[in-house]
């Protein structure tokens, strides 16, 4: 064999060799990721809640809290969970909430919202349960007047436009206008009696009714579960 031919040959092994190591390597990384638990497997997917706004009137992060069964039977009651923002210097008063897939919707507790604050609706990441559903009666929640005598007529009397100087109703609710919104009150609402069953992933349109700032409607979708779940209940 020429001098030549021996280079030839010893070239085309080398690239054999070097080839069959690359695919070693790949496979090698192949088998050590398959069957391993990611960080997300555990995960519970982020539900963003719905957002509207009349004026200087927000509705922020609205959602129905998670149905402890993983969904909602019809007939049930859903709380709701959202937080109500004024950013003028003029008090509001929620009058009215409604929704088509409910027979009637539960207001109890401070319905007054007062210029810039916030005003809670609902826990934070609560979970509707079995045990509650259709217990949103004066018996479990008290209602307005005697659980909450300050948000009467007289506890929060008109004022004056000298007290609180006029605001544009079409002024914007900022991001630091809401962070600077002091909490007041509490409020509880329940869509009671629901006309159908609710799974998650669906939109409930509910409309919000303001003295001063007129009608907000959002279409809310159901929260996601304090903790991570197996598969649900209704089979």
């Amino acid at each position: 064999m020429s001098r030549a031919q021996q280079n030839s040959t010893g070239r085309l092994r080398l690239a054999t060799a070097a080839s069959g190591l690359a695919l070693t390597a790949v496979l090698g990384a192949a088998g050590c990721s398959a069957g391993q638990i990611t960080q997300t497997d555990s995960q519970l997917p982020a539900v963003s809640g719905a957002t509207g706004q009349a004026g200087p009137i927000a509705v922020r992060d609205a959602k129905l809290a998670f149905p402890h069964e993983g969904f909602y039977a019809a007939g049930a009651d859903a709380p709701l969970i959202l937080s109500i923002i004024n950013t003028a210097a003029a008090d509001d008063e929620l009058l009215e909430v409604s929704s088509p897939f409910a027979a009637e919707v539960k207001l109890e507790g401070d319905k007054a919202v007062p210029g810039t604050a916030a005003l809670a609706v609902g826990k934070p990441g609560e979970e509707a349960k079995a045990a509650e559903h259709g217990e949103t009666s004066s018996s479990a929640h008290p209602t307005t007047d005697s659980a909450h005598p300050t948000t009467s007529g007289s506890a929060h009397p008109t004022t004056s436009d000298a007290a609180h100087p006029a605001t544009t109703s079409a002024a914007p609710t900022s991001a630091a206008a809401t962070s600077a919104a002091k909490a007041v009150g509490k409020l509880q609402i329940v869509l009671a009696g629901l006309k159908e069953k609710l799974h998650p992933g669906r939109l409930i349109p509910v409309t919000f009714v303001f003295a001063k700032a007129g009608t907000i409607t959002v279409e809310l979708p159901i929260g996601q579960p304090s903790s991570p779940r197996g598969e649900s209940g209704d089979h």
